[in-house]
């Protein structure tokens, strides 16, 4: 085992914020560690189609990270992938609070802080044992899924490499160098992941080593993506006053931080003093009521008074609004932009409130049966996916979107151009490009709310027929020769089982009954070919052909597989690019 890719997928789906480029660091830690090891190693970002599959398949062992909402994104990688005979690792958030759904699609899991049990377990494996004693790690043994415990302590972040990002395939970085300073945090706000993931004390890297690492990017912007830049004020005086007597000169910075850092004037000079253009704030709610839910130890005059400090300074302000508690109405969401506008917040993001697994929100609303789907995808921040307590999930989604369509309107677009300069103008017009282009691409997803809260979570028989078939060009075919379809609806997810022969005659049945009961457009559908067989290469060739046109009226078209035999397709142009929905699942290894 020599080489080792590792990719962090990323939807095809379009969305507000799909311009970020800004990848995370937990892959570059650890393709560092790795190629310190003596691996050849290469790191890829990108939707499954966009990537170099010749150069991935060539790889010894494949390594995915995934946040919830590119987990499905990653699964059909991980799919593929074992097909191809190619050992798959997945870790990341998603992975650590499911595994025992991730393991569905790969070899291993890796749960939790992977800093040093990945390159363990990949060592591991190149010395062909087992992980048994590997903490965190999550395998297949004797027909069973084993879940090793994790480790009992947090990763030191002092002892981590400087990632070396030239491992990032294709032109690496071009835009801002992502740095981390240090990992956790103490707020615990009840949908926020951070916590549970990382825990809740702040773990530093010394000064010394960060200003190493900031001397490699002179000249170049970057962005500090600690969940808190600021959080120990003595900390970080020490690193703003280290960056100005080593000189070094970045070309600027941004970073994420609490709105109480504006009331220090000595730590807003430096900010602004070191290069420090933008801030991140979590503001969160302009109602009082949802800070108090969501935990966040903030109020609205904090909020005021942070904006207008910023602007003072000549940062400016990214605000950052999570809608939908269940203390906000739709008038909440309406005065949010009002707040938004009237403050002069350089650029929003009203993200919708989302359950993400792991988390006490997804916990709470889980138990009360309020989720509406599972589908990971759309589990963005841009899509409802639960049902609020003082709106339906349709006006949730609607007013969002005016939301979006308010603040980055025609009419704002130069509101601060004499404020905080040509940069607010710039992005607030790439806003308005990207709500236009995300409403093109999401107008399918009201009606598929309606139907989610009109039909019963539970599946509901749609056809069942058995199709016997009893001549093929005139000869008699055998009494095996017969075909059981199966077809079931459960919230708008239809599904597809189908156990016998398939030949000429019997794919033509299969045509008409999935032609009369499946809807014109629909958001999901699960074909089972577990107990299908091919009565020959065309035969197989023309159910691709079928699943092509059938993955064309759905939003995902998911393939169950018996593990170990070969679909009746599998090109990796064909598994990426004609079909751009679909998903392998192999059942049972």
């Amino acid at each position: 085992m020599k080489k080792i890719a590792l990719i962090e997928p990323q939807t095809s789906r379009g969305h507000v914020f799909s311009k970020s480029q800004m990848p995370r660091l937990g892959l570059p830690i650890l393709g560092t560690k790795l190629k310190e090891a003596g691996f050849d190693v290469a790191i890829y970002v990108g939707p499954a189609f966009a990537l170099p599959w010749r150069e991935i398949l060539r790889a010894d062992l494949v390594g995915i990270s995934a946040i919830t909402p590119t987990s499905r994104e990653a699964y059909r990688i991980a799919a593929y992938l074992r097909h191809a005979h190619i050992p798959v690792v997945i870790g990341g958030i998603h992975a650590t609070f499911l595994p025992d759904e991730a393991i569905q699609y790969a070899d291993y899991v890796v749960r939790g802080e992977a800093d040093f049990t990945f390159p363990a377990l990949v060592e591991c494996l190149r010395a062909g044992e087992k992980p048994l004693h590997l903490p965190g790690v999550s395998y297949h043994a004797g027909g069973e899924i084993i879940h090793n415990p994790c480790a009992q302590t947090w990763v030191n972040v002092e002892e981590l490499p400087i990632p070396d990002l030239s491992l990032f395939a294709r032109g690496g970085i071009r835009r801002s160098v992502p740095v981390m300073t240090s990992r956790g945090c103490p707020f615990n706000c009840t949908f926020c992941s951070v916590t549970p993931m990382f825990g809740r004390g702040y773990r530093y890297r010394s000064t010394e080593s960060v200003l190493q690492e900031l001397a490699l990017y002179r000249g170049r912007h970057v962005f500090f993506c600690d969940d808190n830049f600021t959080a120990d004020r003595r900390r970080s005086l020490e690193l703003l006053q280290g960056m100005i007597d080593r000189k070094i000169n970045l070309r600027g910075f941004g970073a994420q931080v609490r709105v109480e850092v504006a009331r220090d004037d000595e730590l807003m000079a430096l900010l602004r003093r070191t290069g420090c253009h933008i801030v991140y704030l979590g503001l969160e709610s302009i109602n009082e009521e949802t800070l108090k839910v969501y935990n966040k130890r903030q109020s609205v005059e904090d909020i005021a008074t942070a904006i207008g400090r910023f602007h003072a300074y000549g940062i400016r302000v990214h605000g950052m609004f999570v809608l939908g508690s269940d203390m906000d109405t739709v008038e909440t969401i309406r005065e949010t932009v009002d707040f938004a506008l009237q403050l002069r917040i350089d650029t929003v993001q009203f993200l919708m409130l989302t359950p993400l697994p792991g988390t006490p929100l997804f916990a709470k609303l889980e138990q009360e049966g309020r989720l509406l789907t599972r589908d990971w995808e759309l589990y963005d921040g841009h899509h409802a996916v639960f049902q609020p307590a003082r709106m339906s999930a349709a006006e949730l989604q609607e007013e969002t979107v005016r939301a979006f369509q308010r603040f980055y309107s025609h009419r704002h677009i130069l509101q601060n151009f004499f404020f905080t300069g040509w940069p607010s103008a710039l992005y607030r017009g790439l806003g308005w490009l990207l709500v236009r282009r995300f409403i093109k691409e999401n107008h399918w997803y009201r009606s598929f709310l309606q139907q989610l809260q009109t039909v019963a979570g539970r599946r509901v028989p749609v056809l069942y027929r058995r199709v016997q078939a009893i001549k093929d060009n005139g000869r008699q075919m055998a009494d095996s020769c017969y075909l059981k379809i199966f077809i079931a609806e459960n919230s708008g997810v239809f599904y597809v089982k189908l156990r016998g022969f398939l030949n000429r005659f019997t794919l033509k049945e299969i045509k008409r009954s999935l032609q009369g009961h499946l809807p014109t457009r629909f958001f999901q559908l699960v074909v089972d070919t577990q107990e299908l067989n091919f009565s020959s290469s065309r035969a197989s060739r023309s159910f691709s052909r079928l699943l092509d046109r059938l993955q064309k009226r759905a939003r995902r078209l998911q393939l169950i597989y018996s593990a170990g035999e070969r679909p009746p397709f599998l090109t990796w142009r064909q598994y990426f690019s004609k079909f751009s929905r679909f998903e392998l699942l192999p059942h049972k290894r």
